[in-house]
């Protein structure tokens, strides 16, 4: 039996070299895909964002 779809959308982006090398050596040694590291480094990172307070939210 299949398994379910994700709801999902696609994302195309350029990396820098240096941090697709840094990514692909992550992934490497975590057995993670790609998709599943940079979708938890993006969690991680907007969780923290958006618990500051609003006037305290500057990207770096």
């Amino acid at each position: 039996m299949p398994r379910k779809k994700k709801d999902a959308k696609i994302l195309n982006i350029k990396l820098a070299t240096a941090i697709n090398e840094k990514l692909e050596r992550f992934c490497e040694e975590s057995g993670q895909s790609k998709t599943v590291a940079v979708e938890r480094f993006l969690d991680k990172c907007l969780d923290e964002y958006f618990e500051k307070p609003e006037e305290l939210r500057k990207p770096n």
